[in-house]
């Protein structure tokens, strides 16, 4: 081999091992507390290892906290702490002790616990079981997937035996005879009832405060690495927050979430307006709440959190200078533009078209409007959105205000170029 090639031959090994070490993180042993903290759009499965002290829960609602014993390795791609839960997930038995400052430490026991999904696995609604009805739970999700496989495999039964019985038809008629059609078998009903495997865990379901958590051993000492600062917070405003739907632009949604939140639009928009209960909670809470590693949060920042869909039948509309006109709740379907033009159009369901969603219908006409959410009396709730349509007028003359500057300069550049073509009074040679 040349020295030239033996010399290449080197530079790969080196690269090819340093590659090959970057790829490989070290993993550690450690200590670390899964989480199955509530959040308004199910519960969020997070960590706090060793590195995350703090833990941020929502007050007033049953979260999990489980001490487990993990693999955990950073990852410098992301610059988070994960863990290795298939190669080592072992929970620590003990009791997790719950104290602050002037109350008395409350110690929890080991519960089991399941998180199911009613409407599926993607969907925000989720329920806790824990117990006895956990148990419970688990096994009645069990019998019933087991139903639905068996009755699903009988149905692709009935389906290939279905096919086979038309052809036989179809070639029977084509010989002249009188067959009857076999009838195609009913789909089964969809199972999307969607479960955790069962688990054991502590629940915690505390009021607002900061608190500090610690696991007690059973003989009797703190297992190292286990005390952590909880942070249980609550919401510091409730209002009525709006999603609003264009007609022409249904993948792009806006959002008025601020009580006094104004929307603009334009004269032949028609726009679908969707309420929600929401709260407002600290950004630097509620993003912790989501994810302890997460830096984003800002401390003094504020953010609406939707929690489910208003129950409101009506909502009251306001137009300057015109009289009030209540819009009912429709059901709508959307539909993608046909053609070249991509889009999509909101329509009405016909017959038994099932409905993509539920929501006002609100076409905006030359003069601003204020929106209000009613109650089942068709007294106003608390929340409310202006939207308002610029005037044609006022909005030429906006689109005017950039070219000032530009006019401006032009008007120098011309002064300055006129000055110095004129011609300068030379001097008289002495």
């Amino acid at each position: 081999m040349k020295g030239g090639e033996v010399a290449v031959l080197i530079v790969l090994c080196l690269f090819g091992t340093g590659t090959a070490t970057a790829q490989v993180p070290v993993k550690e042993r450690q200590f670390v507390y899964g989480i199955n903290a509530f959040t308004w759009k199910g519960y969020a499965g997070v960590m706090s290892p060793r590195a995350v002290p703090v833990v941020y829960l929502l007050a007033g609602r049953p979260s999990i906290i489980s001490p487990r014993e993990t693999l955990v390795y950073y990852w410098p791609t992301t610059g988070d702490y994960r863990a290795d839960w298939a190669s080592r997930d072992i929970s620590v038995p003990g009791t997790l002790e719950v104290g602050a400052p002037g109350l008395p430490t409350e110690r929890l026991r080991h519960v089991p616990y399941v998180i199911q999904y009613p409407e599926g696995s993607g969907s925000s609604k989720s329920v806790l079981h824990v117990g006895t009805e956990a148990r419970m739970q688990y096994e009645r999700f069990l019998r019933g997937r087991d139903r639905f496989r068996e009755t699903l495999w009988r149905y692709h039964e009935a389906q290939h035996a279905y096919r086979d019985a038309l052809d036989r038809a179809v070639l029977a008629r084509q010989r002249g005879e009188k067959v009857a059609l076999p009838q195609a078998p009913r789909e089964p009903v969809p199972f999307l009832l969607a479960s955790t495997d069962l688990h054991d865990g502590f629940v915690v379901n505390l009021p607002p405060g900061h608190y500090r958590v610690r696991l007690r051993g059973d003989d009797g000492r703190i297992v190292p690495d286990s005390e952590r600062t909880l942070v249980v917070f609550t919401h510091r405003r409730e209002s009525v927050g709006f999603t609003i739907i264009p007609q022409r632009r249904w993948t792009v949604p806006a959002r008025a979430d601020d009580p006094a939140a104004t929307v603009y639009a334009r004269p032949d928009q028609v726009l679908y307006l969707e309420p929600f209960v929401a709260r407002e909670y600290n950004d630097l809470a509620y993003t912790r709440l989501q994810n302890p590693q997460n830096r984003d949060g800002q401390p003094n920042g504020w953010l609406w959190e939707y929690l489910e869909p208003l129950a409101s039948s009506q909502v009251e509309v306001l137009r300057k200078g015109m009289t009030r006109e209540a819009v009912p709740r429709r059901p709508f379907r959307v539909v993608q533009t046909p053609g070249e033009a991509l889009g999509y159009e909101v329509l009405e369901p016909r017959g038994v078209q099932t409905p993509d969603f539920e929501a006002f219908r609100l076409a905006i006409g030359t003069a601003s409007a204020v929106v209000h959410p009613l109650d089942a009396t068709g007294r106003r709730l608390l929340g409310r959105v202006l939207i308002r349509v610029p005037h044609t007028g006022a909005s030429r003359q906006i689109l005017l205000i950039p070219l000032i500057p530009l006019a401006i300069g032009l008007a120098a550049v011309s002064w300055r170029r006129e000055r110095l073509s004129r011609p300068r009074a030379g001097r008289m040679p002495s």
